[in-house]
């Protein structure tokens, strides 16, 4: 489980470069130049998590993925758990 979870951290980070470039006026970043955003945060680089966050994302209108990406999370259930006890 604790892999998984790297591995996401990776992707992530790799996907707010991609983000980064968009909203600098970059509309269609390469893998070069989401790189140079990971280099001047000072952050490592893993080229196949790379590689694959410009295939998914490259060419794709990133607004319109991000509401629907919000109108997934909006169906999305979610219970919180007992209040706490009294104090006393």
């Amino acid at each position: 489980r604790e892999k998984k979870s790297c591995t996401r951290a990776l992707a992530m980070k790799h996907v707010a470069a991609y983000l980064l470039c968009v909203m600098g006026g970059n509309a269609s970043p390469s893998a070069g130049d989401v790189k140079k955003v990971l280099d001047a945060a000072g952050s490592a680089v893993d080229d196949s998590a790379l590689e694959k966050v410009i295939s998914e994302l490259g060419g794709k209108d990133l607004e319109q993925l991000i509401t629907d990406g919000n109108t997934k999370l909006a169906s999305v259930t979610v219970s919180g758990g007992g209040g706490g006890g009294g104090g006393g």
